[in-house]
């Protein structure tokens, strides 16, 4: 990509935009031309190294980078180089898209300097999923336990009603102790952006060594809950 300033005196790149193809939606996996940008990553970091040239005879700052698609708002990138005179410098550039966007390959364009160029976007899985509460005390028995699951990534989770995860008590015997049992009133999908609120318990064996204390890490999807059990009195 060549930039030149409007007016020799502004530092900054700046061109009329060049006629290109409005970008589609989405594209089918293809090989990129050559002087394509493939920008590849989650949907919050979009990464690629895009090529700008300095064809005039000061030096250019490069900044204000912009993600083109057909029926988006157009998306900010970050990025920003001097380049001098008659150089070419390799310019790291990241988007961000919506945290929901799918897995696949998206056609788009670039706007380095005001000159697009043609981009594929390379978007890969993000499993990011939170619970809360992150950590939870718990006794021998059976206890009422509310989970909230937030999905924070771009697929579909799903969420077993019945959970379990082996006690560990911090000792160097490798043998795995008792299971804690989380159980919900029903197995659920969180989709993508969305926000499930859960009811369930959770069961804490009663034979667990009463003075030490033990952790149990159950899955919640791709998140983890943590299950504390203090040491207590013998007696109780």
């Amino acid at each position: 990509m060549t930039t030149a300033p409007r007016r020799p005196t502004t530092p900054t790149a700046s061109a009329p935009a060049t006629k290109s193809t409005p970008a589609r939606k989405r594209a089918a996996a293809r090989k990129p031309a050559p002087d394509q940008i493939v920008l590849t990553g989650p949907p919050k970091l979009l990464r690629a190294t895009v090529s700008v040239q300095n064809a005039v005879d000061q030096r250019v700052a490069v900044r204000g980078l912009t993600l083109h698609r057909e029926g988006r708002k157009a998306v900010s990138g970050v990025g920003a180089a001097v380049i001098a005179p008659g150089a070419t410098a390799d310019l790291p550039v990241t988007f961000r898209l919506e945290p929901d966007t799918p897995p696949g390959e998206y056609a788009a364009e670039v706007e380095v300097g005001g000159i697009r160029r043609d981009a594929v976007l390379r978007v890969e899985p993000d499993l990011s999923m939170h619970v809360s509460p992150r950590r939870v005390l718990a006794e021998p028995g059976r206890h009422a336990l509310t989970l909230t699951v937030s999905n924070d990534g771009n697929l579909a989770i799903p969420l077993a009603a019945i959970v379990r995860a082996a006690t560990d008590d911090g000792s160097p015997d490798p043998a795995a102790g008792p299971d804690v049992t989380v159980t919900l009133t029903a197995g659920t999908t969180v989709a993508p952006g969305t926000t499930a609120v859960l009811e369930g318990h959770v069961t804490v064996p009663a034979e667990l060594d009463p003075t030490r204390r033990h952790t149990a890490r159950i899955p919640v999807g791709t998140a983890d809950l943590d299950v504390i059990i203090l040491p207590r009195d013998p007696s109780e």
